[in-house]
């Protein structure tokens, strides 16, 4: 019997030693994932922002192109699409709900290809571009009154100018003085 107890015993500490060791290592791995988690929060957070900029530049450039809009249509526009962008981070709806209104009203399907090799920061980005993407178009149609061949029109020339990017052809920056010029020449004529 005491030999019993006495092996219970010392595997109750050795147990305890054990668990001790297992606690500080769990914290340490945990502090770890913290921190690694925030910065990766940060990050996402970063990429998304700079993504919905540059995408609501490239709104504001297209509509301009497409349809000679001035700076207050596009005014109303981007007001309508941050109300949309509201409903979206309220959870009063879902993104797969507005795709599915999109489908029904303008006959509009979505190719959605994310892929599990992308990196972090294009799964972000690539998130984002189909958020604005489907805000967009609905903004256009509640506000603005858009059927399908005019949304066409406005969503194709935006992805003309994404591709002109991607391919090139077409910089940043230049697209961003097309973007500050949109406001100008409104400006200039009303100082006339």
């Amino acid at each position: 019997m005491r030999l019993a107890r006495a092996m219970r015993r010392k595997a109750e500490r050795s147990a305890a030693v054990g668990e001790l060791q297992a606690v500080k290592s769990y914290a340490k791995a945990k502090k770890a994932v913290r921190h690694a988690t925030m910065h990766e929060i940060v990050m996402q957070a970063a990429v998304r922002r700079q993504a919905v900029v540059e995408i609501m530049a490239t709104i504001v450039v297209a509509m301009h192109r497409s349809y000679g809009w001035g700076m207050d249509r596009l005014l109303r526009l981007r007001k309508k699409m941050r109300v949309q962008m509201e409903c979206l981070k309220g959870r009063y709806v879902k993104l797969e709900e507005m795709e599915k209104i999109l489908k029904n009203e303008l006959d509009w399907e979505f190719c959605i290809e994310e892929k599990d090799t992308w990196e972090t920061y294009r799964k972000v980005e690539y998130r984002a571009a189909r958020v604005m993407s489907v805000v967009f178009l609905v903004a256009l149609r509640d506000e603005f009154g858009f059927g399908e061949k005019r949304a066409d029109r406005a969503y194709h020339e935006l992805t003309d100018i994404w591709t002109a990017i991607n391919a090139g052809s077409l910089s940043i920056e230049d697209m961003w003085r097309e973007h500050d010029a949109v406001g100008k020449n409104a400006r200039a004529s009303l100082a006339l």
